[in-house]
């Protein structure tokens, strides 16, 4: 969902300022759940290794989504910058970087989703 969201979301040109606000505090809230349902995984799950490359993944996400989100401070309104603009540019790719990454993780996810469904593994948990 958040790599379908992000892009529509911010592809506006008004109010980016507004709405990365509203996605960024959507996003940091789904990091809380998806740590403690991963470590709720790590814990009763077999597959550690699974469990400890997803939470690698997730932590990816966060200080990427950290570093973003000091940078935006730093920068204030985006509204305000030219879309041109040498931070800004760095900004959106970063943020891209960001997307890609959570869509990296939700493959991996679904990988280890359909591996461990067909091996029935999931059957403890």
């Amino acid at each position: 969902m958040v790599f379908l969201v992000a892009p529509t979301l911010l592809r506006t040109s008004e109010n980016k300022n507004l709405l990365g606000s509203l996605y960024g505090r959507v996003l940091w809230r789904f990091y809380k759940v998806a740590f403690f349902m991963l470590l709720f995984y790590l814990i009763l799950g077999n597959a550690k290794l699974d469990a400890i490359l997803l939470m690698l993944g997730l932590g990816l996400n966060v200080g990427t989504s950290y570093w973003l989100k000091n940078y935006k401070r730093s920068l204030g309104n985006i509204d305000l910058l030219d879309y041109d603009e040498p931070r800004r540019v760095i900004f959106r790719r970063v943020s891209m970087l960001s997307t890609f990454i959570l869509l990296t993780n939700f493959l991996l996810s679904m990988y280890v989703l359909i591996k461990h469904l067909k091996g029935g593994s999931l059957a403890g948990v």
